[in-house]
């Protein structure tokens, strides 16, 4: 059950996970929000530590809950209390092993079986926690708090429950966890495109773990310039003056205290900085999110984001403009795709660089590019000896690898995992794949190649001025002139009158 938190003082009755409460379809419906509201005591912070007296005290639906000490156990109204005051920012929780007031929900039973009919009956649970103390204990307790919080650190909550963390935590230990707000989080995010750093599995794995010390640190006890190591292996400074800090990242005041641990929050993510942002950027380009082009395939991004690319390397000149005026678009639509592209000596070898532009633009010469294209994004390692890849052109890619080398069927790779953003990848070639003779220039062909066609630039960009196109003037351009030229330049002048009374026409 997920909580909002207000700003006002409050106080949740919070059913444990092991909790079962049985309704039917429709009563779950008009009876969740009733639920909700039975638990929940808006305005005030209800203490119940070392009660001997009775408290009673009413929920936001005007039910009346009584405390009672019976036997040494705390009790709500019937309902076992096991944990009496878990601290969160501007309330308490107080955990019971069972819903109050269940027994307001009608349950029909069948009589003649003496047992819940499960076939009309909805039941609403959640597994049991382990009554054996488990190195997940903390973990689990801290993700309960994190989904009470759930407006300010769902972003941490995602990356611990998913992480292998648990795994390193040892029975019977407490541990303090430093969570990092959502705003810490979005700070690293780009705004339209960019480089997230948390997109790279394993380098979240190791920002989480380091925000894990092993033992229970409060903040009342800490000392000054205390260091603390991480289950990662990483250093924690405190420090208390003028205020508490880790590692210079200041710390939300007050203990959020767990069975097994303590949790504090801060305001930034630890051991996230620039520097690392920028190495870890080098290292995983193919992680980076591209801007959107409307230009020139709308519907194409990576082939679109390909062809940008390649166009501004001086080895694609052939491959670009054959690219230019083939209908690729719609084959090689949105992302997800690996290409392996043939530098221009592929072509030439061939006698393609003699081919007019739209040479490879349909027919078998669209079925020459499009079986340089493979569906899915693939990596170095997944080109593994006797690969076979089947290409949009529905031929196979047949690979073969032998310590450095890698061939693409006849052709060898000459520069692999060049990413297009986080789109797809592409990898250079020595050779046009699938290239048939009857595609090769004769004489014919060659003496009837029609005027070479290049892609229109769109209205949106702008074009060099005309007046700075045009050669102007009829006297010698002093500025290209050398100095003995310059030096000898004789200028004839008119005659000009001066008179006061002269009118410029």
């Amino acid at each position: 059950m997920i909580f909002f938190v207000p700003d006002k003082p409050f106080t949740i009755l919070a059913p444990s996970n092991a909790a079962k409460l049985h309704a039917t379809g429709t009563q779950r419906e008009n009876f969740i929000k009733q639920i909700i509201l039975d638990h929940v005591v808006l305005g005030s912070i209800v203490n119940i530590t070392n009660n001997t007296k009775e408290i009673s005290f009413e929920t936001l639906r005007g039910k009346t809950v009584h405390v009672r000490r019976k036997e040494d156990k705390l009790l709500a109204n019937d309902v076992l209390i096991l944990q009496s005051n878990v601290g969160v920012p501007n309330g308490v929780i107080i955990v019971l092993d069972k819903y109050l007031f269940s027994d307001e929900l009608s349950i029909k039973k069948n009589t003649s079986q003496a047992k819940l009919n499960v076939s009309s009956h909805t039941v609403v649970t959640v597994k049991e926690q382990p009554s054996v103390q488990s190195n997940t204990t903390f973990i689990q307790n801290v993700l309960q708090v994190l989904s009470y919080l759930k407006s300010g650190v769902r972003v941490f909550q995602h990356f611990l429950s998913r992480s292998n963390v648990s795994k390193l935590l040892e029975d019977g230990e407490n541990y303090t966890v430093f969570v990092p707000t959502d705003h810490a989080f979005h700070r690293w995010h780009p705004i339209d495109w960019g480089f997230y750093p948390f997109s790279v599995p394993e380098f979240t794995e190791s920002v989480i773990i380091n925000h894990f010390v092993k033992g229970n640190y409060l903040q009342d006890d800490v000392k000054d310039n205390q260091i603390v190591t991480t289950l990662g292996g990483r250093q924690i400074v405190f420090r208390k003056i003028p205020f508490l800090m880790v590692n210079g990242v200041q710390v939300v005041k007050g203990d959020t205290p767990v069975a097994n641990g303590n949790i504090m929050f801060t305001g930034e993510v630890l051991f996230v900085n620039e520097s690392v942002v920028s190495r870890l950027h080098q290292q995983h380009r193919d992680k980076e999110t591209p801007p959107l082009l409307a230009f020139p395939w709308f519907g194409a991004q990576f082939l679109s984001h390909a062809f940008l690319a390649l166009e501004r390397d001086r080895r694609f000149s052939h491959i670009t403009r054959f690219l230019n005026l083939a209908d690729l678009a719609p084959h090689v639509s949105g992302t997800g795709y690996t290409f392996f592209v043939p530098v221009d000596t592929a072509f030439e070898a061939i006698g393609l660089d003699k081919m007019p532009d739209n040479y490879l633009s349909n027919g078998n010469g669209l079925q020459v590019l499009l079986n340089h294209f493979v569906k899915g994004r693939l990596y170095d390692r997944d080109l593994k000896d006797g690969t076979e890849l089947l290409s949009l052109g529905n031929s196979t890619i047949k690979i073969a690898r032998k310590k450095e080398r890698v061939d693409v069927n006849d052709a060898v790779i000459v520069e692999s995992e060049v990413f297009v953003y986080n789109l797809g990848t592409m990898f250079y070639i020595d050779k046009v794949l699938f290239s048939k003779r009857d595609f090769l220039p004769t004489s014919t062909i060659a003496n009837d190649i029609i005027p070479t066609q290049r892609r229109k630039v769109p209205s949106i960009v702008e074009k060099v001025p005309d007046e700075l196109l045009e050669e102007m003037g009829l006297e010698p351009d002093l500025l290209t002139e050398n100095d003995a030229t310059t030096s000898t330049t004789v200028w004839s002048t008119p005659n000009v009158t001066s008179s006061s009374n002269a009118t410029i026409k």
